[in-house]
Formats: C-alpha cells, sequence, structure tokens
C-alpha cells in the first residue's frame, strides 16, 4: 500500500462519512454466509463452497473495524477527543433492538419447531454478549439463532475500542500488531490443547485478525481514500476474493490448517475493502443497509423454508421489514448523537 496509491483527503469537518462501496461489501458478505447455511455440507464442491461462505463473517468483521476506527480517529481529529457515552449510545440504538427481538422473542418462539431449542443458559450467555464463549466452550446451542455469536464478539470490540483509539493512531497500530500476535498465540495454543470446532472459530482472543485488519487499514489511510486504476481495484478485490474463498474451500475450522487460513482470510478481507474503497460502485446499496436483519433472519428462513431459491428473497423481505418498522425508529433516534 504505497503513498501514491492514497491521495485522496476525506475532511474532517461535521459531515456526513458514508460510504456506499461499502454498503455493497456488506451484502456480499452476507451471501457468503447465507451459501454457508444454505448449501449442502457434502460433495466436494458445494461442501467446500459452504465452507469458504462461514468467512464472511471475517469479512463483517473487518468492515466493522475498519469503519468505527475511521469514524473514530476522525472525531478525535475533528473535536480533540471520543465522546465515549455518545459512541455507545449510537451502537446501543443499532444493535440491541434487533438483537434482543430475535433472541428474546423469535428465538423462544421458534422451539415450537423441532430441532429449534435455546437452554436459558445460553439465553443468558447471549443476552450479556458473551454468547461466542458459550458456543466455544459447550458447542453452538440448537437453534436457528446461534449466529448471534458473531454479534457477541463485534460488542466486545465496541466495548473497549474508543478508549483505546484515545490513545492516537501511533499507538492504536501497536495495538493492533499486538492483536495479530495473541490471535496467533491463542490459536496455537488452543490446536496444541485439541480444542475442537467451535473451539477456536468461537473464540474472541483467536478472531482477532480481522479486526486488527480493519483497524489497520484506517491507521494507515488515516482519513484519505484509495486513488487506484480500474485495474488495481480488480487485483485488489478479486484478489482477495480468490483468496478468502480458497482460506474456506480448502481449509477447515480444527487443526494446524487455522493457523494458516484464519490470518489469510484476515488478510483477504482488508484487501478486498482497499480495493472497494473510493470506488463509484452503487448498485445494490440497500441490500447493504440491511445487511443485519438479512444476516440475523436468514438462518430461520431457511429452517422453514423448504428450498434456498425461495429463502433468500423471503429473508430480503422479512429483512426490509425490519429495517423499516422495528430497526428505523431507533436509527433516527442514533442520528441525533453523531458527531460526524
Amino acid at each position: 500500500m504505497s503513498s501514491a496509491q492514497v491521495a485522496t483527503r476525506i475532511p474532517d469537518a461535521r459531515v456526513s462519512f458514508c460510504r456506499p462501496e461499502l454498503d455493497i461489501l456488506r451484502f456480499g458478505a452476507f451471501l457468503l454466509v447465507f451459501l454457508h447455511h444454505a448449501l449442502p455440507h457434502s460433495g466436494w464442491v458445494l461442501a467446500g463452497a459452504a465452507r469458504a461462505g462461514a468467512l464472511g463473517v471475517d469479512l463483517f468483521f473487518a468492515l466493522s473495524a475498519y469503519l468505527i476506527t475511521e469514524l473514530l480517529l476522525r472525531e478525535r481529529r475533528s473535536f480533540g477527543a471520543v465522546d465515549i457515552r455518545a459512541f455507545y449510545i449510537r451502537r446501543i440504538l443499532r444493535i440491541w433492538p434487533l438483537y434482543y427481538f430475535a433472541l428474546l422473542i423469535l428465538a423462544p418462539a421458534m422451539s415450537i419447531l423441532p430441532g429449534e431449542h435455546m437452554h436459558w443458559t445460553y439465553l443468558v450467555a447471549f443476552a450479556l454478549f458473551g454468547g461466542n464463549w458459550a458456543c466455544a466452550t459447550w458447542g453452538y446451542p440448537p437453534g436457528s439463532f446461534s449466529l448471534l455469536w458473531s454479534v457477541s464478539i463485534e460488542e466486545q470490540f465496541y466495548l473497549t475500542w474508543p478508549w483505546l483509539v484515545r490513545l492516537g493512531v501511533r499507538r492504536l497500530r501497536i495495538i493492533a500488531y499486538g492483536m495479530l500476535a495473541a490471535a496467533t498465540a491463542t490459536r496455537a495454543v488452543l490446536v496444541m490443547r485439541d480444542v475442537h470446532h467451535p473451539g477456536i472459530w468461537c473464540n474472541t482472543l483467536a478472531r482477532l485478525d480481522p479486526i486488527a485488519g480493519g483497524a489497520l487499514l484506517a491507521c494507515f489511510l488515516n482519513g484519505s481514500m484509495p486513488e487506484q486504476s480500474r485495474r488495481a481495484r480488480v487485483l485488489w478485490t478479486c484478489g482477495g476474493g480468490t483468496l478468502l474463498v480458497g482460506s474456506g474451500a480448502f481449509g477447515n475450522n480444527t487443526g494446524w490448517p487455522v493457523l494458516v487460513t484464519y490470518p489469510l482470510a484476515a488478510a483477504a478481507s482488508v484487501a478486498i475493502i482497499f480495493g472497494t474503497l473510493g470506488s463509484r460502485m452503487r448498485t445494490g446499496g440497500y441490500l447493504g443497509k440491511i445487511s443485519y436483519g438479512l444476516y440475523v433472519f436468514h438462518v430461520a428462513v431457511i429452517r422453514i423454508t423448504p428450498s434456498p431459491i425461495l429463502a433468500l428473497p423471503l429473508t430480503i423481505g422479512i429483512a426490509a421489514l425490519s429495517y423499516r418498522y422495528l430497526e428505523s425508529p431507533f436509527l433516527r433516534l442514533k442520528d441525533r448523537f453523531a458527531r460526524l
């Protein structure tokens, strides 16, 4: 990432920081996860595609880390400090309404179906945003909303990150490098202890790579947007996409391969984001805006729908309704606490 590739500085004034091209990436990340849950895990081709789809979560993590770090650094440059209280309120208004609606209303309602049951111990863990640790320790609960483990990791990141951003870009880079080292060491220890899936996959300390990668991207760009030729963008995005899919298709979540495939998936996610930033892609942005709902609802829809072909449009419809009637009122309130 040379200095010649980063030339356009985003002003730090009180303007909207909106990257429509990243909304499209969000939808792409969701599609990967959808394929992971919709495709059969049998047969070499389909099983490989299904495994690769799981790494859409890494792309989500990297995207979130980049955007949150970028916004907080811009706020720090503009105002001299980060309003942590306002940050927490914004995250609560964005994440909690749909999250607790799914956890406390939809998950119990789904229990009328065979194979759908989230024990109260899991409910408590998920309610306290420790769902990923519960899954890493006890395995996945039998239910469509066990996928909310990834939201627990996101919330743990949100809880700590604004405090660290206060330290400045230079120290933030050092912290991010430390996160990469901690993730590698954690995975090595877990592999040596013969920890099986999802003991590594859902362990926060073992999943820090994409978060650290997204944060480092924001630190190195430091408020700028990449200026690249179309060819360079294609190389970054297609190369990253190929590496991401390959890491999932030819790897697994247990044993020594995770020491290679996990950091490769994180690097691939960062490459995809870097190649996409500053591009003029706009089509499909709305699907990215409702990607949170798409992610939350899709497994339940797959569970009750006889065909994945029908499950995708039905998921989109439900997520659109959720965005319009459940999430948007809280998003309008959230905007009152926006500083940028």
